[in-house]
């Protein structure tokens, strides 16, 4: 944050075609982004966007042609899957995990991106909007 400017306050450098909305969105996501631990802002963020805001169209993840692949995983993981779902569940389940670790992984290289662009939070603010989550306990 540009020292001397308030949080809901245009960047300076903010572009002139950006409307307003979209300027407080992204100072808001900053914000949330550096003021909570990392893990609890991806997993509330990808349990409400879709694939689709992270893979171009032509990529797209689910809803394609489906491929068969080979994969190994260690046998108490491959029956607590099993367990899980059932006979047909399986690959759709591991397709589902893969999904949102790729979505995990984008999300975090977005984070880097946002870091490197604006810079960490004050702590301060980190402060203020650590008390504003919705699920805040007062340590």
């Amino acid at each position: 944050m540009e020292h001397g400017r308030q949080p809901d306050e245009p960047r300076g450098d903010a572009a002139p075609d950006v409307p307003p909305q979209l300027s407080a969105l992204e100072r808001a996501l900053s914000q949330a982004l550096d003021s909570v631990p990392r893990d609890q802002v991806v997993k509330c963020i990808v349990s409400v966007l879709p694939t689709s805001v992270f893979v171009e169209e032509g990529g797209r993840l689910h809803g394609g042609k489906v491929r068969k692949v080979s994969v190994s995983m260690p046998e108490e993981l491959a029956e607590a899957v099993r367990a899980r779902t059932g006979a047909g569940g399986f690959s759709r389940y591991v397709a589902e995990a893969v999904d949102r670790e790729i979505r995990h992984d984008l999300l975090g290289e977005l984070i880097e991106e946002l870091e490197a662009e604006f810079g960490p939070v004050p702590p301060e603010v980190r402060a203020q909007t650590r008390r504003e989550w919705p699920d805040y306990e007062e340590e």
